[in-house]
């Protein structure tokens, strides 16, 4: 169940919205777009997105909580293709601006953005606090950055965790939920709220293999074949265990730019 290194196939891409629902590439959906921004008002705001992927999110931010402008990026053009095409699907196009953006200094002037916000996008990125110092940048005074991402606990990874990033491809550069949250403080963002969000996934895990065992798996067959639908089953299995573990530790993240 891994991705190739430059790009999302349509393959993997449309397994991971059976999965998660349209546009998504992790799991949740509007949701929980909804509870990582909960109590900010984005009526009107300009909020870039980073780690755009399929667009869901950004399209979520603008149709259902009044987003004025969203600017999604993504490391992969063939993503911010999908983005757009989705955006002109949901009728909002003009509200929705997808681009690839290849790391590094973000395009954008200081003071850009109301909110910068990412969901489960910068796990892989070894270089998380250059990218929180590039959100306070293009954030306005008094904006926010509010996001999702995976996490870990500070315990060694056990051999259930390493089987399950050896069999995803993934090299994880995980932090905890506290250690983000001083990276944070130390850049300067002040109001740092962190909530660990592993007891929700740890049930939402179990539904996703009981999904792809059960009820949807010929679905899935169609969309992945057979043999690499039973990979994915085996994958997300271990990923239960993990999780069980406290390993793998989804959370939501968010602080004001003073």
């Amino acid at each position: 169940m891994s991705k190739d290194e430059t790009e999302y196939s349509d393959e993997f891409a449309a397994g991971l919205e059976l999965m998660w629902g349209e546009g998504f590439l992790s799991p949740g959906g509007p949701e929980e777009v909804g509870l990582i921004v909960h109590g900010l008002d984005l009526r009107g705001k300009e909020i870039l997105d980073i780690g755009s992927g399929l667009g869901g999110p950004s399209i979520c931010l603008a149709s259902q909580h009044g987003a004025g402008r969203v600017v999604g990026i993504d490391l992969e053009p063939l993503n911010v293709e999908r983005a757009t095409d989705y955006a002109a699907k949901a009728g909002i196009p003009n509200l929705l601006t997808f681009l690839a953006v290849d790391g590094g200094r973000l395009p954008f002037e200081d003071g850009s953005f109301d909110m910068v916000f990412s969901k489960d996008s910068i796990t892989e990125a070894p270089n998380k606090e250059d990218i929180f110092l590039e959100a306070y940048r293009v954030l306005r005074p008094g904006g926010w950055i509010a996001m999702s991402d995976w996490f870990c606990d500070t315990s060694p990874f056990t051999p259930e965790m390493n089987a399950w990033m050896q069999q995803m491809g993934l090299a994880l550069e995980m932090t905890t939920l506290d250690e983000t949250a001083g990276q944070l403080r130390k850049i300067g963002y002040a109001d740092i709220v962190i909530e660990d969000r592993n007891v929700w996934y740890q049930d939402y895990s179990k539904r996703e293999v009981a999904r792809m065992a059960g009820e949807d798996q010929h679905r899935f067959e169609q969309v992945l074949g057979e043999e690499v639908t039973a990979d994915w089953i085996e994958v997300t299995t271990l990923k239960t265990r993990v999780v069980a573990q406290g390993q793998l530790r989804p959370g939501h993240l968010r602080a004001r730019k003073p």
